[in-house]
């Protein structure tokens, strides 16, 4: 299937980020310790939301980037293309 010009993707997929992420990184991104992160969580108060997987405790991406202020923005393809001519060098510097 050929892909359109105008597609996106989110911010995070360019970067090749996971979808989600254990406690122990949950819990350093929020600059709060591991054992302050589970007392969170088991109290409900826990600055993300919270998934379980078995035994552990998961947080999806999307959730920790927006409970840490950061937007989660589309981009799109031609923006990454144009990106990336202008790191190698070859972008047209005219456009300043």
């Amino acid at each position: 299937m050929k892909r359109h010009r105008d597609e996106s993707v989110p911010f995070s997929a360019v970067f090749g980020l996971p979808a989600e992420v254990g406690m122990r990184v949950a819990a350093k991104a929020l600059n709060v310790s591991l054992g302050t992160a589970y007392k969170q969580a088991r109290r409900g108060d826990f600055p993300c939301r919270l998934c379980r997987r078995g035994r552990i405790y998961v947080v999806a991406l999307h959730d920790l980037m927006r409970g840490l202020g950061i937007q989660d923005v589309r981009v799109r393809y031609d923006d990454i293309e144009e990106g990336a001519r202008l790191a190698a060098g070859y972008g047209d510097c005219s456009r300043q």
